[in-house]
């Protein structure tokens, strides 16, 4: 039971890692638009996610969202045996995009003007200025608190132990419940925890210290 909470805990991990870049980054590039309906739904996104608790969103997507959609789509929801699992991914995605994407942000309003003005000097589109110069400088830039946010939202696939998602905090719980042995499932349950947050900080730091070297190979390259 441990081992599986493990492997749910890592699913969880990894599938809300992915989704909430991605979401974050779309709602990082509506922010800084030119667009003042684009600006006004990114500031909104963030304003109502980051300021109600994850909590809240895991409850939210696994108890309303079937209520509230087509009732075939909510019906076959509420019989989906990983559900769950669906209901904590959404519910944590939507928060932890909300904290990304003002990283983001931030990572973006650092890079200087003179960047996007050699881009288009170069013909490049404003798609391709974004894959091209913008992005891969937003996230060299934001990586160390990228990687605070990602080890936090880690920490928080705990909280999908209210809807029955069988991740580690979970499975910690019955094992204590059906075998009362609390202590001992709760301290390995901790060893867990931390031996997988170390690893996540250990490729956090080998992914700077790589892109600090493959720049300078570039500058040195050029020069």
């Amino acid at each position: 039971m441990m081992i599986t909470g493990v492997k749910i805990t890592l699913i969880l991990m990894a599938a809300t890692t992915v989704t909430s870049l991605c979401l974050g980054t779309v709602i990082a590039i509506m922010r800084i638009s030119r667009i003042k309906t684009m600006r006004a739904i990114g500031t909104i996104y963030v304003e109502i996610f980051r300021n109600i608790p994850g909590l809240f969103w895991i409850l939210f997507f696994y108890f309303v969202f079937p209520e509230i959609i087509p009732a075939e789509w909510g019906y076959k929801l509420n019989h989906y045996e990983y559900y769950p699992i669906v209901a904590g991914i959404m519910g944590l995605t939507v928060d932890n995009a909300s904290y990304v994407s003002d990283i983001l942000r931030s990572g973006r309003l650092a890079i200087p003007h003179g960047q996007r003005e050699a881009a288009i000097s170069t013909g490049l589109s404003r798609v391709q200025q974004y894959l091209h110069v913008l992005l891969p400088q937003m996230f060299r830039a934001t990586l160390p608190p990228l990687g605070t946010r990602m080890v936090h939202n880690f920490k928080n696939t705990s909280l999908c132990m209210a809807i029955t998602a069988p991740e580690l905090t979970w499975a910690t719980q019955q094992i204590e419940s059906l075998t009362f042995r609390g202590i001992e499932a709760t301290m390995i349950a901790t060893i867990f925890y931390i031996a997988l947050a170390g690893v996540m900080v250990s490729v956090i730091i080998l992914l700077e210290k790589f892109l600090k070297i493959d720049v300078a190979s570039i500058s040195h390259s050029k020069a």
